[in-house]
C-alpha cells in the first residue's frame, strides 16, 4: 500500500515538473532603473479645449464706435466749426488798415457790365469781401430804392428782385466805409434757374455805387 502512494507522489511530482518546462508563458523579472528620470509619452494628436477671452470678441459695432478707431479728420456733423481770433490782433489789424490808401477808381462810380436773360427774377448775393467792419450799402432797381440798408458780413445775403422786361439797372450805393476803408463787397446775380449771371468786387468810398445792368429778353414767338 505503501508502495503505491509512493509511486503516484512521484508521478504527479515528474508531470509537473514537466509541464513547468514545457509552458510558454515564461515569468519575468522587473527591473527598475532608480538613475533615469521616468518618461512620460503625450500623444501628438491630443486636441485640447480652446479657450476664448471676452477681449478677443470680433464686435464690428463697437469698433465703429470705439475712440480708438476714429480717423483723423473726421468730425461729428454736430461740431460748431469756429477758429479763435486774439481780440488784440483784431485791433491791431484794423488800426493798420484805417492807413489803407484810398485808390482814385473807388471815388468814381463803377459800371460792372450789361447783361441779358429770359427770366422772371434775379437772385443777388453779397458780403464783405474783406474783414467784415460794419460796411452798408442801399439796393436800387431802376433809381428806386428796393433795400435801405444791407450790412455787410462775412456770412452771404440773399435779395430776390423781380425783373421787367427790357431795361433793369441795380445800383449798389454806399452808405459807409466801415471801420477800415473803402467799403467792400463782393456779389453774385442768379437767374430764376440757379445759373450765374455774373460775380464780381467793387471798392467804393461813401455815396459812390457800383451799377449792373439786367436785360431781360420776351420769349421768342413761334410762326
Amino acid at each position: 500500500m505503501k508502495t503505491k502512494i509512493f509511486t503516484l507522489l512521484f508521478i504527479l511530482q515528474f508531470v509537473l515538473v514537466s509541464a513547468q518546462k514545457d509552458s510558454p508563458f515564461k515569468a519575468s523579472k522587473l527591473k527598475l532603473n532608480w538613475d533615469e528620470p521616468a518618461k512620460v509619452e503625450t500623444p501628438s494628436n491630443t486636441k485640447s479645449l480652446p479657450y476664448k477671452s471676452i477681449f478677443d470678441k470680433n464686435d464690428d459695432y463697437l469698433k465703429k464706435y470705439s475712440i480708438l478707431n476714429q480717423k483723423k479728420g473726421e468730425e461729428s456733423v454736430m461740431v460748431q466749426k469756429s477758429e479763435f481770433k486774439n481780440p488784440g490782433d483784431e485791433i491791431k489789424r484794423k488800426l493798420n488798415n484805417q492807413d489803407k490808401e484810398i485808390k482814385p477808381e473807388y471815388r468814381s462810380n463803377q459800371f460792372l457790365g450789361e447783361f441779358r436773360v429770359m427770366t422772371k427774377y434775379v437772385k443777388v448775393v453779397c458780403r464783405d469781401h474783406e474783414y467784415p467792419d460794419g460796411d452798408r450799402v442801399r439796393l436800387l432797381v431802376n433809381d428806386k430804392t428796393l433795400v435801405y440798408e444791407i450790412l455787410l458780413e462775412a456770412a452771404p445775403k440773399e435779395y430776390y428782385i423781380d425783373i421787367s422786361e427790357g431795361f433793369n439797372k441795380l445800383d449798389f450805393v454806399a452808405l459807409n466805409q466801415g471801420s477800415s476803408g473803402p467799403n467792400t463787397a463782393a456779389f453774385s446775380v442768379f437767374d430764376d434757374a440757379g445759373n450765374l449771371i455774373t460775380s464780381n468786387e467793387w471798392n467804393l468810398t461813401t455815396g459812390i455805387k457800383a451799377s449792373i445792368v439786367v436785360i431781360k429778353e420776351g420769349a421768342k414767338k413761334t410762326k
